[in-house]
């Protein structure tokens, strides 16, 4: 037994004690507590990760929806993949980066000035939800891409 001193009369009493014995006055005014901290961080961790699994799994199965409805695609032959997006190639034609992707796209920008006619094409791919590639004409032919998410 561990002993402690009342610090109202000084006297030895037990480390338990919620009051002295000999004046009454209180000793511990709650039981000490178990340390469960460890335990209670990788309940938390363990908790989380599996939310967000669960979060990641039914983002995943909704992506091809939320793509679709995003691109306004009738069918998935219409996304750009990667390996076309790499074909693409500065001073294509139009008509050759439509060969490459096998659908027309989408036109999202277009501004005609001082005999230069500007068109960007968006195509949308089959990658996360938002994934697409942008290509910029000028005169019809390839001058810029870039892409985000394509697989």
């Amino acid at each position: 037994m561990v002993l402690v001193q009342c610090p109202g009369c000084g006297k030895e009493v037990s480390r338990e004690a919620m009051q002295c014995p000999n004046c009454g006055h209180p000793i511990r005014t709650q039981k000490p507590k178990k340390n469960h901290g460890c335990l209670v961080a990788i309940l938390s961790v363990v908790i989380f990760f599996g939310i967000m699994g669960a979060v990641v799994v039914g983002a995943i199965g909704q992506n091809a929806g939320i793509q679709k409805a995003v691109s306004g695609v009738s069918d998935s032959s219409e996304y750009i993949t990667m390996e076309e997006y790499n074909l693409i190639e500065t001073g294509m034609s139009y008509d050759e980066v439509k060969e490459i992707v096998g659908s027309a796209g989408e036109v999202t920008s277009q501004v005609e000035l001082n005999g230069l006619k500007m068109t960007i094409i968006t195509w949308y791919g089959d990658g996360v939800a938002g994934s697409n590639a942008n290509v910029t004409f000028t005169n019809d032919k390839v001058t810029a891409k870039a892409q985000i998410g394509l697989q």
